[in-house]
């Protein structure tokens, strides 16, 4: 399983380092740090398809096959674990990386449409390192 640390700070890193280096990047008009930038993000949508493709983003305390299930509901949003929480999450960084990768390859063959991709990629980004915060905190 993965630990809790780690499904929370390779998201908040990924994501402060991204946009950090796509601000670098702009603001001296460097486009290789613009490529970085995409590229951290396309990094952290394979992290996070990889972490749902192998089971890590199951909890750890799942009920058993064989035990009667209760007829009323089996988790509140209170009970549900951390891993369990963030999973539609990591859905979304999968698909935010999908959106990097075009971003970096309009940007490598020096499409103008390059920005629009980097700027909903951030956005995406931002939102949700906030509400993930927000689900964590809750």
């Amino acid at each position: 399983m993965i630990s809790n640390f780690t499904v929370l700070t390779i998201p908040q890193w990924a994501i402060f380092a991204a946009i950090t280096v796509m601000i670098y990047g702009w603001v001296e008009k460097k486009r290789p740090f613009g490529i970085v930038g995409s590229a951290i993000f396309v990094a952290l949508g394979i992290f996070a398809a990889w972490a749902i493709a192998a089971g890590l983003m199951v909890p750890e305390s799942m009920l058993e096959i064989n035990e009667n299930l209760p007829k009323d509901e089996l988790f509140t949003p209170d009970e549900l674990p951390v891993e369990g929480r963030l999973l539609p999450f990591y859905w979304v960084l999968m698909f935010n990386g999908l959106i990097a990768l075009a971003a970096m390859l309009l940007e490598i063959f020096g499409k103008k449409s390059a920005t629009w991709f980097k700027v909903i990629s951030v956005i995406i980004a931002i939102v949700v390192f906030f509400l993930m915060m927000a689900v964590v905190r809750a």
